[in-house]
């Protein structure tokens, strides 16, 4: 009888690639992936990182997504509330230009309007989360100032650039319009024009108020035409969110494609592993008996 003098070594590497075996199912079993080591499966490991990382991706473009569209409601609620504002001052206006007011009426007029443009101010100068929401890319510090010699003009001391914002692989979006282009156009400025209106209605002067009137109203429609930025940008953000919600969800099933275990296939790998290793270590134990007997003959 010829015996294979090297059999122990061949029932170690056996038992061995058979505990192997059994830990690598009972673990895909436990997880529910048969990828859980890059050498599970290189290429897939290899695709899952790529997945990982656009995933990765996705999760800060829609965090700023979120952020950049809580920037725009606040900006276009304060936008709504200047509107308002104006159309009082509008009102305000009219009622001015009547044949039946007297100077008494006129000045408690303009001191209203002079309200106005004070609240008017404050809502140019509108921060969020620290930052100037109409100062440009100058967001540090308030756009509109009151004139050092002459306390009835206001100043726009901001720039006339746009933030970015980049919410997708190769998109950007503007995040605000400078309030040169809402507040003080040419043609359109708001402060010009109510302290206009101030002015003549403390003069009482019917044809003043009349083109003071038609200035702010004119400036009205120009802070009114803002909020179609406003509201176009938040429906590119949320077209844009749908988008990399879906996103996430193709990386999700495909990673599940890539990773996934077959727990019926992992179940039936444990009990074949466990099989050979049971035989594995019955077979040995014969091959000691065997020796034993043969070096008992000898």
């Amino acid at each position: 009888m010829r015996v294979n003098p090297n059999y122990s070594a061949d029932m170690v590497s056996l038992m061995e690639q058979a505990q192997q075996n059994e830990s690598t199912a009972a673990e895909q079993l436990s997880t529910g992936r048969r990828v859980n080591l890059p050498s599970d499966d290189p290429a897939a490991a290899a695709a899952m990182v790529n997945e990982s990382a656009r995933s990765a991706a996705i999760d800060q473009y829609t965090a700023s997504s979120d952020s950049l569209t809580n920037v725009l409601n606040t900006a276009n609620s304060t936008i709504e509330s200047a509107v308002t504002l104006l159309q009082r001052a509008v009102s305000l206006g009219v009622q001015g230009a009547g044949s039946n007011m007297n100077q008494s009426n006129l000045d408690s007029i303009a001191t209203e309007v002079s309200g106005i443009q004070s609240q008017m101010l404050s809502l140019a100068n509108t921060s969020y989360a620290g930052k100037y929401l109409f100062a440009g890319t100058a967001t540090g510090s308030p756009p509109y100032v009151a004139d050092a010699a002459d306390p009835t003009q206001i100043n726009y001391v901001g720039n006339t650039q746009q933030n970015q914002v980049q919410i997708g692989t190769g998109l950007s979006v503007a995040s605000n319009l400078p309030g040169s282009s809402i507040f003080s156009q040419s043609g359109a400025n708001v402060f010009t024009a109510l302290q206009s209106l101030v002015t003549a209605l403390q003069s009482g002067d019917t044809s003043s108020i009349t083109t003071a009137e038609a200035s702010v109203s004119n400036s009205l429609n120009a802070v009114d035409t803002a909020q179609v930025f406003y509201g176009n940008t938040v429906n590119e953000l949320t077209n844009n969110e749908s988008f990399l919600s879906q996103e996430r969800i193709n990386i999700t099933t495909y990673e599940n494609t890539l990773a996934s275990a077959d727990m019926a296939s992992a179940a039936t790998s444990v009990t074949q592993a466990q099989t050979v290793l049971t035989a594995t270590v019955a077979a040995a134990a014969q091959m000691n008996q065997r020796m034993n007997l043969l070096d008992y003959i000898k």
